[in-house]
């Protein structure tokens, strides 16, 4: 047996262990499913490989197959690294003779099924990464209070009531009449009170993001946290000098 073949059957092993893995960690049941088609294709593959090489080049080894440790952070990640491996391993195939026609036709197959599981994938991770902010967005509620009445928001009311604020804050002079200072006074208290926990479930939201991939949308929101930040601090500078 070819020693870069028996290195990728090895890999492939490894692959194997890493994709139960995250099967047995699925936060929804579509993933669940996606992670156990993806092991049966890689597996068939293995099979397919290992057993085309035996017929070509002689038995494999006894007590050669060892998996090669692969850590496992997403499925989406793992499923690009088994495709570029498996490409890496095309290529070497294409320098081989007549005698490996037939692998290479099988890993051009495989490849075409890892590709279209890759949609999968990113189709899985919208649908899921929907319901999971739709549950961290609205999980809880943040009470404030104005001292005569308790306010209860979700965190899109929240986000309202602290844009509406601000723009209240920007339309007023708070030199100006008694009546406008109070108002906008009462409403930089109740946006001072309720800032950090938006700014906290906003940060498990980001990382959140983060973590299923979508870093320019969790960068917009850690860009919006600054800009709320500064804001924040400046109006606690004005209200010092009240």
């Amino acid at each position: 047996m070819k020693k870069y073949i028996l290195t990728y059957i090895c890999d492939i092993e490894g692959w194997k262990t890493a994709i139960k893995q995250l099967h047995w960690d699925a936060k929804s049941l579509s993933q669940h499913q996606l992670c156990d088609d993806i092991a049966t294709i890689i597996s068939d593959y293995q099979d397919k490989v290992s057993e085309v090489e035996q017929s070509i080049s002689g038995k494999l080894p006894v007590n050669n197959l060892k998996g090669t440790p692969y850590k496992i952070t997403n499925l989406k990640k793992f499923v690009e690294d088994v495709i570029k491996g498996t490409k890496e391993f095309y290529h070497k195939l294409q320098k081989e003779g007549d005698e490996y026609i037939g692998m290479r036709s099988d890993t051009e197959a495989v490849l075409s099924d890892l590709q279209r599981q890759l949609y999968l994938v990113d189709f899985t991770i919208k649908e899921s990464l929907k319901e999971r902010l739709r549950n961290k967005i609205n999980e809880g509620r943040v009470t404030i209070s104005n001292g005569r009445e308790k306010y209860s928001l979700t965190e899109n009311e929240l986000r309202e009531f602290v844009s509406k604020a601000i723009r209240n804050v920007n339309k007023r002079r708070l030199s100006e009449a008694t009546l406008d200072a109070q108002m906008a006074l009462h409403e930089l208290e109740l946006y001072m009170n309720s800032f950090e926990e938006f700014r906290r479930k906003s940060v498990e939201v980001g990382k959140l993001l983060s973590e299923t991939g979508h870093k320019d949308s969790a960068a917009e929101i850690g860009a919006v946290l600054k800009a709320m930040t500064s804001a924040r601090n400046n109006l606690k500078s004005i209200l010092k000098q009240l």
